[in-house]
């Protein structure tokens, strides 16, 4: 009997042995599909490995993300290799327990159980191989080979001893998180990178006593790690003795999009990173002694996690090119892959207001967190080892800006291989989409995202200086519709480069994510579609108003908070047809002998530079308010937003939290300007309405100087 027949029988056994054991932590991502051989035959199918239980391999299709399964035997034996592996990983990372810090709940693997799925199988086999011996003459010596293997896992299943469950976990207090969106800094340095210690003694296992190992900062070790995620909402970590899960939807709390010049159409939604699709970080990160390149490995797929929940790929992408360098970040250093996911490509730095300087901004996935610029000694990977010898990676501004090469120890996905692989386990992302004919848009440049109701989202992007808008939306059932259209409303002629297919007669897609969908909100436009505010009578005593020094002509706004600046509301308006909202106006005792009045809202983005935000003119003296959104409905004209190619009104949108000044301002003129339109025009802005007034007499005037961020 040959060697090849004994490695066959053997290899049978193994693989059938491990068929029963269940996915979790999954490595792969949505768009890092491998190609599936089968048995004796050229045929594969491209897809992302999901599972293998009781011998039924599933995969998910590259391209439909339709669900597909097939025996496990039906694969080639290259294929069948690299399941076993990838079960014998997952076996790893899923022993002994997991704990949930919140509730408390102990998921202990009943290792006993095992030993029943494991002996059922070796006598099916054992079984099975019987059958085979006096059945098939030809495969007698594989048969019987098998057979007596199958015997033999028996007699050593018999022999063992099960494992002890896991203990009850120790209770732990809250650790739910807060929502902030202010700048805030937090001094924690005498506890930053605890994480790093690697010494058996700091095993920090939360269902054991040695969990409660102080740290500098006078808790444990794990209390420490979950300190560093409060600030964001969303956010949640959950631990056992080996490692720490961080559970996120990959939703920023700040905007996203805007900068981006190098984008392939593709618009983000929250992603189901949480309970067995976390991430997985050890909590004791230990030295590698072969540490890997990143300009030469790890070109999939993550290899940080920063602490507001967001992934932090390579900044090189998987055709080797430098993500910021090519324009295909936007202004927090991230965009959205073709999981539909948002994800950074450099270390966000922006945190640190929030965070503080002295706390981590993210974890790498090899354990060791990731910290800020530094004017400390780095060494080849971009870290150094603090005062309490603990090592950390910084962020620096040359390429490529972060770890350039991972300390620590890591696994490696074994389907993925050089340059694109990955480190293993990394959580299945969750594409509504399938974005694999998705092509750069020539010319686009992306002005970022607005929230315009419970689940709906406005994408806008600018192509040859015309906008252009995404529209999406879901529901509770994971319905999600797609609407293309440009600033005037028009569905034709559109800049799609695989969005939408080439001969489509629509501009509407829907789809149904059997997966996952669940409520979010995009930061800084929580109230943005909620009308209760400007519904609100006009004459509120909360209104923020001005009067005139020569009379009590007065101007008021109910959008305007007492300290003068606009409340959220009213920020980054919804366009429908590419027309804003108008922000409420409201004025009283106009002057005697006005004849007609003319209403101004301007800014200055620089010393040279006017913008024109709203001109109205030909007002009747006796109107008194312009209720919210009804700058385009009245009886008086309506000159250009501030891009002047629509007659709207334009509404401050700063993403990146610059304050700046706005001049609302209303007229008491003595008659109407006669080089003034008498009609709605694009050619009337700022300057054009000033100008004009030379032509009259102002009787008065009221300037109610507000800000905006």
């Amino acid at each position: 009997m040959s060697f090849k027949i004994l490695l066959r029988a053997f290899l049978i056994v193994v693989l059938s042995s491990h068929c029963f054991v269940s996915f979790a932590h999954s490595g792969d991502h949505s768009h890092n599909a491998k190609k599936w051989y089968f048995q004796d035959s050229d045929a594969f199918v491209e897809a992302d490995f999901v599972s293998s239980v009781n011998g039924i391999v599933t995969l998910r299709l590259a391209d439909q993300y339709a669900i597909v399964k097939y025996p496990l035997e039906s694969f080639s034996m290259e294929d069948q290799l690299i399941i076993m592996e990838r079960l014998a990983l997952i076996e790893k990372f899923n022993q002994p327990s997991k704990v949930n810090i919140k509730s408390g709940i102990n998921r202990t693997t009943q290792l006993s159980k095992s030993k029943v799925w494991n002996s059922l199988l070796s006598l099916i086999i054992l079984i099975i191989s019987i059958f085979n011996f006096y059945q098939f003459t030809y495969y007698r010596k594989t048969s019987f080979i098998s057979a007596m293997v199958s015997l033999a896992f028996l007699l050593i299943i018999a022999c063992s001893k099960d494992e002890a469950t896991a203990t009850p976990p120790v209770s732990s207090s809250d650790t739910s998180t807060s929502t902030t969106n202010e700048d805030t800094t937090s001094d924690n340095s005498t506890t930053e990178n605890n994480n790093s210690e690697s010494t058996s003694e700091s095993t920090n296992d939360v269902s054991d006593s040695t969990a409660d190992t102080d740290t500098s900062s006078g808790g444990t070790l794990i209390d420490t790690i979950i300190s560093h995620f409060n600030d964001f909402s969303g956010v949640t970590i959950t631990s056992d003795s080996e490692y720490f899960y961080i559970n996120s939807y990959s939703w920023p709390e700040h905007g996203m999009g805007k900068g981006i010049t190098s984008w392939q159409e593709q618009v983000p939604i929250p992603q189901n990173y949480t309970g067995d699709n976390s991430w997985t970080i050890p909590l004791n990160p230990e030295m590698s002694t072969t540490p890997l390149n990143t300009s030469e490995h790890l070109l999939k797929g993550a290899l940080a996690v920063a602490v507001n929940g967001v992934p932090i790929f390579n900044v090189y992408n998987n055709r080797g090119a430098n993500a910021y360098l090519i324009g295909e970040l936007d202004d927090w250093g991230g965009h959205f892959g073709r999981g539909d996911d948002y994800h950074y490509h450099l270390v966000p730095t922006h945190l640190e207001s929030i965070v503080g300087t002295d706390n981590p901004l993210a974890y790498a996935l090899d354990g060791y967190p990731v910290y800020g610029y530094t004017e400390e000694t780095l060494d080849e990977a971009f870290g150094r080892y603090d005062s309490d010898g603990n090592y950390r990676y910084h962020a620096v501004n040359e390429a490529p800006y972060y770890i350039p090469v991972m300390k620590g120890v890591v696994t490696l996905d074994p389907a993925t291989t050089a340059p694109e692989d990955q480190i293993f386990p990394q959580p299945v992302q969750n594409p509504v989409r399938s974005s694999s004919d998705f092509k750069g848009v020539n010319g686009a440049v992306v002005n970022g995202m607005s929230q315009t109701g419970t689940n709906a989202f406005s994408f806008e992007y600018t192509v040859s200086n015309v906008k252009y808008y995404v529209n999406y939306s879901w529901d509770e059932n994971c319905n999600f519709t797609y609407t293309y259209v440009d600033e005037n409303g028009n569905s034709s002629n559109l800049p799609t480069n695989g969005a939408l297919a080439a001969d489509s007669t629509e501009n509407v897609e829907t789809y149904n994510n059997v997966n996952f969908c669940t409520d979010v909100t995009l930061a800084g436009y929580t109230s943005l579609y909620d009308d209760s505010a400007a519904n609100e009578d006009s004459n509120s005593d909360t209104a923020y108003s001005a009067t005139s020094t020569n009379s009590t002509f007065t101007l008021s706004s109910i959008a305007i908070d007492s300290n003068g600046a606009l409340l959220e509301a009213y920020k980054c308006e919804e366009k429908v047809n590419g027309i804003e909202k108008s922000i409420p106006i409201h004025w009283s005792n106009v002057p005697e002998g006005t004849i007609t009045l003319a209403i101004s809202i301007h800014g200055f983005p620089n010393a040279t530079e006017t913008n024109s935000y709203l001109s109205l003119w030909n007002i009747d003296p006796s109107v008194s308010e312009i209720p919210y959104g009804a700058a385009n409905d009245g009886a008086w004209y309506i000159g250009p937003n501030k891009d002047g190619t629509k007659l709207s009104y334009s509404s401050p949108c700063s993403p990146s939290g610059a304050t700046s000044t706005y001049y609302m301002t209303i007229y008491a003129l003595s008659s109407l300007p006669s080089s003034l339109p008498t009609s709605d025009s694009l050619t009337v802005d700022y300057s054009t309405l000033i100008q004009s007034f030379s032509e009259v007499t102002i009787i008065d005037q009221v300037v109610l100087e507000y800000t905006a961020d």
